[in-house]
């Protein structure tokens, strides 16, 4: 299983959750590790779409981890499932979420999200 992580600098400076609501919307990008340069592009966009998605609910660490290789379907179509974890700053400290998804990226770019 292939990791990928970020911490928000925001968490590191934050000496109370009771400063979350003073903070401007973070945009937390995952970092990918370990990825194939024919995954990066699929990797890199699932990413993105995921950090925008989180952005609204005030994310301080996002955690992915590749389950299986992408796979290649007609049209260009990429499919990457990912578990991904996601650690959200709330007044009574850090609420961790997570799931398994199915990141479609067509071959224009659209990014489509489904919890598997």
């Amino acid at each position: 299983m292939r990791t990928i992580k970020t911490l928000s600098a925001a968490m590191l400076v934050l000496s109370a959750p009771a400063f979350a609501a003073d903070l401007p919307q973070m945009l937390v990008m995952p970092v990918s590790h370990g990825i194939s340069s024919a995954d990066r592009p699929t990797i890199n966009r699932c990413n993105a779409a995921i950090a925008e998605w989180a952005a609204q609910y005030n994310p301080v660490a996002v955690e992915t981890s590749l389950t299986e290789p992408v796979r290649r379907r007609s049209g260009g179509v990429r499919i990457a499932t990912l578990f991904v974890k996601i650690d959200y700053l709330r007044k009574g400290g850090i609420e961790p979420r997570s799931a398994t998804i199915a990141c479609t990226v067509s071959a224009d770019g659209q990014v489509g999200v489904a919890e598997v």
